[in-house]
This record gives structure tokens, sequence and C-alpha cells, in this order.
């Protein structure tokens, strides 16, 4: 082999090894990654609200831990918003649609709490959820909530019984 070949051949093997190495993102693109994130989080929000006749002004921040994967805060100052904590890793892990019904179930919490602060359950915040999601994509959302590792529930505990098909409720009408 000629010393031009194999000096070719060493560059093509560097080239491509660099072509399948997985790309680590600078900081600069890690920040614009989570500001887009919290951009598109936020607008979900802000539509959910609307649907929801949630009046409430309600931030979301990106956190890199929340024990709870997603939570909501009641503000101490009722002149400052609600905020929203999602777990980057647990927001790696969703899809759109598991998305949208963690993003329902935490406004439900929030709307449970402007109507009726003392009853706060997740049953209950679920029931408000359902109002815009349906309950397959809860399930769904909770499949994924279980399986890392928090303790696991009787699905019919948080979100209900499940209706008789065909009774003609909301999620039918989804």
């Amino acid at each position: 082999m000629t010393t031009r070949v194999f000096w070719f051949l060493v560059g093509v093997c560097a080239l491509s090894a660099h072509a399948f190495t997985p790309h680590r993102l600078s900081a600069q693109e890690r920040g614009a990654t989570a500001l887009a994130d919290r951009e598109r989080i936020q607008a979900l929000v802000d539509g959910l609200k609307t649907r929801l006749e949630i009046p409430e002004s309600v931030h979301v921040s990106i956190v890199a831990s929340n024990a709870l994967m997603m939570s909501v805060k009641a503000p101490v100052d009722a002149a400052d918003p609600f905020d929203l904590a999602v777990d980057a890793s647990f927001l790696a892990h969703l899809t759109d649609v598991e998305l949208e019904a963690a993003i329902a179930h935490e406004l439900g919490h929030v709307w449970v709490f402007t109507h009726f602060p003392y009853l706060q359950t997740e049953q209950l915040a679920n029931e408000i959820a359902m109002r815009v999601v349906t309950r397959e994509s809860l399930e769904r959302l909770y499949d994924k909530v279980w399986a890392r590792g928090t303790v696991k529930g009787d699905i019919a505990g948080f979100l209900g019984v499940q209706p008789a098909a065909g009774l003609g409720g909301a999620e039918s009408a989804r």
C-alpha cells in the first residue's frame, strides 16, 4: 500500500468516526434548547389555561431535578404566578400527547386550588384534566411516571372508574 493511500484511508476513517460520534451540545446550544422547550411548554400551558378557563398566570421552568417529575406550586402572594416546574430528564421521555396530559393534570391542580383548595386530590386534578385531554393519554402518562420508580397505584384511584363504552360522555366525543 502506498503512503498516499494509507493516509487517505486514515483520513476517511477519522471522518467516519466523527460523523457517527454522538454530538455533545455546547452550553450555548443546551441553553437554546432549554429556552425553546420552555417556550413550547409555556405555549401549551397558555392554550390549556384558556380551554380550562383558568385566568391565573402560570410560569414554566425546566429544572435539573424535580422529585415529582412535574409539579405546580401556588404563589405566596396572590399577585405572583403559579410556578410549574418540569424535570428536564422526564420531559425528554414524554411524547407530545403525554406532555399535554401532564400539563393538563398540573393545571387541574391550579383549577382546584383556585376553586376548592381544601379538595386537592390527584383524582380531582385528573377529572379537570380530562376536560381537555383523553383518559388514555393520562393512562400512558401514569405508566411512564410509575416506570420511573415512584409508587405504583391503581389507575382507577387516580382517574376514576373507566366509563362504559357508548354512554355518550365527554370521552366518547373526542
